[in-house]
């Protein structure tokens, strides 16, 4: 193997590095100056409650953006300066030529050094948030968790790596259709076994037994023309103080989950706001929509990477793809998802938006939905008017002060 020949750097790599760094350019800007706040915001919220929030997620923001640069100049070294290499030429002597046990090798190289590059910004992100009172863990606590995320990770990513390289060597020029499908039928089933399989790994979760919540949830049935037969109770605050809320699943298993703290932390009129908005998710099939939208997703983002493959790797006819190959296959999807995350948030938020406006339907009634926002934001720190560049690029929900305007603007007061 000629170590200096096996990546080409081209156009293409132009094209994903530039956008890539213009935007990390403008969201360390606007992270660092993110300008004025408007008059409008004072309505609801005070001056310090404003400055306190911009502090605490200008802290994230720059933990965000700089874990984003070092994993990206990590894998552009690795890939067009052979570090990829040289380490696929170590592992290739431990595995003694046994191909699959080279890949293997190199894999567990390279996600143990991603989980020594990452664990810095998630312990401090933990003891920020414990020392703001967000976080109720123990740092033993969030070390399990973190070890049971991780062992997660670690099996899907591997189950994942060994399926690519096996289509890949299978089917050199059109691995990337299987593989879409293949994953398309993953998420799907994800999507069918995550509630039942992996949420309980780190939660408990019971049905709502409280008559007045159940109450609420029958009006809001009524009121939007379906049958929500399930609703939940999270134990958020094992972990957290923060509140929320989600809706799963689709056909007959769809459920409405509250957290323990919204219910035992905010007013009834609040509970039944959430209660509205998840079921406007329920309404509009939302989780079904972004599951074909993800498996559209699937499809562009391994086209794209086949493209980068072929154009990109030196792949001598008869032989089996390059191990040092993934890579390349990881710069390609950190840049890619990168890239995309406007697009991918934009959606998110037309459907947070839709169901925002579709609750206010639900409850005949405005205030409830404003006043739930105004009251999330002050316990969650929340920026309630971040740079529009901010919320555009990352933001999967819309700004406090947009679903405020949203809503005070909408005349939807009946179904």
């Amino acid at each position: 193997m000629d170590n200096f020949n096996l990546f080409k750097f081209n156009r293409y790599w132009t094209l994903l590095i530039s956008i890539a760094f213009i935007f990390f350019l403008l969201y360390l800007y606007y992270t660092l100056f993110p300008g004025n706040i408007s008059p409008d915001v004072y309505r609801y919220f005070t001056p310090a409650e404003v400055a306190k929030a911009r502090e605490y997620h200008k802290i994230n923001r720059l933990l965000y953006i700089f874990s984003f640069l070092i994993d990206a100049v990590f894998f552009i070294w690795l890939v067009f300066g052979n570090g990829a290499v040289k380490i696929s030429l170590l592992t290739e002597k431990l595995s003694s030529g046994h191909y699959y046990l080279n890949v293997s090798l190199f894999f567990i190289i390279l996600w143990l050094i991603l989980k020594v590059i990452s664990l810095p910004y998630s312990l401090y992100s933990y003891l920020l948030d414990a020392s703001l009172g967000f976080s109720t863990q123990s740092i033993t606590a969030w070390c399990l968790d973190y070890l049971k995320n991780s062992i997660l990770d670690v099996i899907i990513s591997y189950l994942g790596v060994i399926l690519f390289f096996y289509a890949a060597n299978k089917w050199r020029y059109s691995w990337w259709l299987p593989a879409s499908v293949f994953l398309s039928i993953m998420l799907f089933i994800q999507n069918l076994i995550w509630p039942y399989v992996i949420a309980p790994l780190f939660n408990k979760f019971t049905p709502v037994k409280d008559p007045a919540v159940l109450k609420m949830v029958e009006e809001i049935s009524k009121n939007a023309g379906i049958n929500i037969n399930r609703v939940e109770v999270m134990d958020a605050s094992r972990r957290t103080t923060r509140a929320n809320a989600y809706f799963y699943g689709f056909g007959k298993n769809r459920r409405i989950v509250l957290y323990d703290t919204l219910l035992n932390k905010y007013p009834k009129d609040e509970i039944k706001a959430v209660i509205a908005h998840e079921a406007a998710h329920w309404k509009e099939n939302h989780v079904l929509k972004s599951l074909l939208i993800g498996i559209i997703g699937i499809f562009i983002a391994l086209f794209i990477l086949h493209q980068l493959l072929k154009s990109t790797l030196i792949w001598p006819h008869g032989k089996k793809i390059a191990v040092a190959s993934l890579a390349l296959v990881y710069l390609s999807l950190i840049l890619i998802g990168f890239d995309s995350n406007p697009i991918q948030n934009y959606i998110s938020r037309k459907m947070e938006q839709q169901a925002d406006l579709l609750s206010v339907s639900f409850l005949h009634a405005k205030q409830p939905v404003i006043k739930l926002q105004v009251d999330l934001a002050k316990k969650s720190l929340s920026d309630v008017e971040p740079p529009d560049f901010i919320e555009w690029f990352s933001y999967t929900h819309p700004s406090t002060m947009h679903r405020i305007q949203y809503v005070e603007k909408s005349k939807i007061l009946s179904q």
